[in-house]
């Protein structure tokens, strides 16, 4: 099995909010992070992050030592900032993250209100 390990201090820091995020979920608010205990600004962003991840791979880039790593990494930097890709953790997210979520009636009206009161302001 793959050892997954973060390529940056903000990075490891990022996933291990997400973890704790997902270990609060996990026990029903038990153990972990509380989401309303992270900023508004990018709460969203981590318990998405935490909803579709595995928690294996959670866990293994959240638990990556900071020593040695640099604070930030580019776009476009691999590991250690040798040219090349960031891993990507899109292998990591579970496969029904991927699936679209059916519509219900109710908000397909309701998008359809919205659509209709939008171009009615425009004209």
């Amino acid at each position: 099995m793959l050892n997954e390990k973060s390529v940056s201090k903000t990075q490891q820091r990022l996933m291990g909010q997400a973890h704790g995020v997902r270990k609060w979920m996990d026990t029903n608010g038990k153990e972990g992070l509380d989401p309303k205990d992270i900023k508004s600004s990018y709460r969203e962003t981590i318990v998405d992050i935490a909803k579709n991840m595995k928690k294996k791979a959670l866990k293994d880039f959240a638990s990556t030592e900071h020593k040695g790593l640099p604070e930030e990494i580019e776009e476009g930097l691999g590991d250690k900032g040798n040219p090349g890709e960031v891993p990507a953790i899109y292998p990591y997210l579970k496969p029904e993250s991927n699936k679209q979520k059916k519509r219900t009636l109710a908000s397909k009206m309701q998008n359809l209100s919205d659509y209709r009161e939008f171009i009615s302001t425009k004209k």
